[in-house]
């Protein structure tokens, strides 16, 4: 490791102007050149002709650190271009470096490198625009450092923060308050050593940051650079900022908030960085104290330039200080996005505080030991209290819970625009055509939503504009959505009693296959009609969800889907397949469940596992159907089509499309039933198994007493101690229903065959 300390006792270079002439013309041939001198806490720079700056190099400096600035400045050209930090100007023989005595006879290191625009922005003032523009350089030039090396970044520097410690004793104040918060971040700055590092230029501060006319023109003086934690690098910048905030809580907190927004535009910060960054600035304002006092005896000479931050920086200790390190860490944490929000209510008093503030039973949990789910992998959840699950249930994560390609993919959209469809947007029109290629080809038009009972809404809109009707026909425990039209139309959710008027009801497909013809289904939606006629009312939409899995999850024949669509057309009505559940590859490799079907519906309509968590829905129709809408109406929603929705549906296509996903869960599925047969015939408490692609229904029958629905809920609580979570369906709600992620290979199924064995041997003792 190469030392820096020489460089702050040798006195700075003497060159007379004469001197510096004599320089410049040799080694650069510039002839008469117009010289300002510049500040600088240890080395000489001068402004030549308002081009150009003369960096010449403390004597203790050493030439492989001098080579390490000039290659790193190479770099960060290379790596961004875009970034302006000045560039080496070569002598006249072709080298970076000239080496020039100066008047006291003891050779430096000189460097002519170009003038960047601007003046620094140390001693101005400094908006929180300003302030963020600042932290957003600081990024880039780490960014752009990624992946430099040179064997003296591991020099030792004074003003390197994890010295903060030895810097302070060697100043001599490292006692009282200030020994008092060295001891605070020792902490802070031993963790640096776990956090992500490289060589950084450790200075970008309001001093080496240049601007004109409220906008960032410059980073200047790679001086200070060494290898560090990227956080440290941070810490330095928003040091520099902070020192302006005069004492005034509120603008410190302003201009925080400004640099994480600008830093975090190009690096996004880990929680553990975050965790440490207000005590990592305590530590760079105290070397910056205890370096002032170190230095100001010796240089008395320099005075002003050595003592300037003193007063700012004891504010802003005065500030921070006043803050509990879990305090700090809270509200930093808190403006840079990274809070455990977890972390937020105790587990005992959560379930409470759920109720009193979330609707109590209107929105209940489920399973009798509500659980605090905190994390999600692939097939997996895991709780607060670190037991983990095989999820059974959830389809919303497709293609597994926190899918690295769905979390990329949103989070780079969000950090470079949101907004919503009303402007042009390649990412969304794309996903829109990849959507209809999957499709049959009268459906040429996608209409996306924010979910998928919004989707079943506009649809409902289009099916009653286009026919001029304004009733429904649906399954007789049909579930469609959540509002208020929605609920008419879902008679799974029906209080007792209750029946629109504008609603009439079908027989799901029960029963023996051979006896589902197309007939049978076209009957039964004659019936329907002539019920909703015989009121006064006449239907738009007969709709139905492709695998019926409200109804308990049935093998419904495609005659019979077939004989819907049929009945549908007879009645002057539009036929809607609901894949909110069923589609997106649950069924296979075609990914749509009507398509097994072998009918073309109207209208479809998507929604949960869309966007693997992201909240997307669509509407596909054709566009004579779309344009008997926008006849009378436009059709807008907010949060639909926007670019962080069209990145989320492009990963799950591109990940069930590259990966085979779709083919291998319907042969899981397969496996999956399969095993549930064998264990229902062996086990009296299972019934018919039934299902297609990677989804099954299970009878689950009564005991004794116990009524089939009370024993799938004592089933469903038995799973969860078995680490398993799966859900209940059909009209009575004794229909175990197993719906997990695509992701499920054969050893979970096993692992879920064997946890549910369990679960039945617990019921049974």
């Amino acid at each position: 490791m190469t030392t820096a300390t020489g460089i702050f006792a040798e006195p700075a270079p003497k060159f007379s102007p004469e001197g510096l002439h004599a320089v410049l013309g040799e080694h650069w041939a510039l002839t008469d050149p117009v010289l300002k001198p510049l500040d600088s806490e240890r080395d000489l720079n001068v402004l030549v002709d308002g081009r150009f700056v003369l960096k010449i190099s403390n004597p203790a400096e050493q030439a492989d650190v001098v080579d390490m600035e000039t290659r790193a400045l190479e770099h960060v050209h290379a790596a961004d271009p875009q970034l302006p930090v000045p560039e080496t100007v070569a002598t006249t023989a072709g080298a970076p470096v000239a080496r020039p005595r100066d008047d006291a006879g003891r050779e430096c290191l000189a460097r002519l490198i170009t003038l960047l625009p601007g003046s620094p922005l140390e001693g101005g003032p400094l908006d929180p625009d300003l302030a963020e523009q600042v932290g957003g350089v600081a990024a880039r030039v780490s960014v752009a450092l990624q992946g430099f090396f040179h064997p003296s970044a591991g020099r030792t520097l004074m003003w390197d923060i994890r010295r903060m410690p030895e810097v302070l004793a060697a100043a001599g104040i490292a006692t009282g308050r200030l020994g008092e918060l060295a001891e605070r971040v020792a902490p802070a700055l031993a963790a640096t050593a776990t956090l992500p590092s490289g060589v950084q230029h450790a200075d970008v501060t309001l001093t080496n940051v240049l601007a004109s006319r409220a906008s960032v023109t410059g980073v200047i003086d790679f001086g200070d650079m060494h290898h560090t934690a990227a956080v440290a690098d941070l810490a330095v910048t928003l040091t520099s900022v902070l020192r302006l905030s005069g004492g005034d809580a509120d603008r410190l907190w302003r201009l925080t908030d400004a640099v994480l927004r600008g830093y975090q535009r190009h690096r996004s910060l880990a929680p553990a960085e975050v965790a440490v960054l207000g005590e990592l600035v305590i530590a760079r304002l105290l070397t910056t104290l205890a370096v002032s006092a170190t230095r100001r005896g010796p240089h008395s000479d320099n005075h002003r330039y050595i003592t300037q931050y003193d007063t700012n920086s004891e504010q802003a200790l005065e500030l921070l200080s006043a803050l509990s390190v879990r305090e700090l860490a809270d509200r930093l944490a808190r403006l840079a996005g990274t809070r455990d929000l977890t972390a937020a209510i105790s587990p005992d008093s959560l379930p409470t505080r759920r109720a009193q503030a979330m609707g109590g039973k209107l929105a209940p949990l489920f399973y009798r030991r509500p659980l605090e789910i905190v994390r999600g992998e692939g097939p997996w959840l895991h709780a607060r209290d670190g037991a983990r699950y095989l999820d059974a249930y959830n389809n919303v994560a497709v293609i597994g819970h926190t899918h690295p390609a769905v979390t990329q993919a949103v989070s780079s959209q969000l950090a470079q625009l949101n907004t919503h469809s009303r402007y042009l947007h390649a990412g969304i029109v794309e996903l829109s055509e990849r959507i209809l290629a999957t499709m049959p080809a009268p459906l040429d038009t996608v209409l996306f939503t924010t979910s998928g009972t919004e989707a079943n809404e506009l649809a409902w809109r289009l099916a009653t504009e286009y026919t001029g009707a304004g009733a429904a026909v649906i399954a007789e425990h049909a579930y469609h959505g959540a509002s208020k039209w929605m609920a008419d139309l879902s008679s799974n959710e029906w209080p007792a009693g209750y029946r629109p008027a504008h609603v009439a009801t079908f027989e799901a497909p029960h029963g023996p296959a051979h006896e589902l013809t197309e007939i049978v289904a076209a009957e039964r939606i004659h019936r329907a009609d002539e019920t909703l006629r015989a009121a006064g009312e006449r239907p738009a939409l007969v709709l139905a969800d492709s695998q019926f899995t409200s109804e308990g999850i049935l093998d419904v024949p495609g005659e019979f889907v077939a004989g819907l669509v049929t009945g549908a057309h007879t009645a002057g009505a539009l036929y809607l397949a609901d894949e909110v559940q069923s589609g997106y590859g649950r069924s296979g490799p075609r990914l749509w469940r009507f398509l097994l079907a072998g009918v073309t519906p109207d209208l479809v309509t998507l929604g949960k596992p869309m966007g693997a968590g992201y909240p997307i829905g669509a509407v596909v129709t054709r566009r004579e159907i779309a344009d008997a809408l926008a006849g009378s109406y436009e059709y807008f929603s907010t949060f639909a089509a926007t670019p962080a929705a069209a990145a989320a549906g492009h990963a799950v296509l591109d990940v069930l499309s590259l990966t085979g996903l779709p083919a291998r869960a319907a042969a899981t599925g397969t496996a999956l039933r399969e095993g549930l047969r064998a264990l229902a015939a062996e086990e009296p408490l299972l019934g018919e198994v039934r299902g297609t692609g990677l989804l099954a229904g299970i009878d689950v029958r009564g005991s004794g007493a116990s009524t089939s629905r009370e024993v799938t809920r004592a089933l469903l609580s038995e799973l969860v101690g078995q680490g398993v979570l799966a859900g209940s369906t059909g009209p009575r709600g004794d229909v175990l229903k197993v719906r997990p992620p695509l992701v499920w290979e054969d050893k979970h199924v096993s692992q879920f065959l064997e946890r549910l064995r369990r679960a039945l041997a617990q019921l049974r003792a």
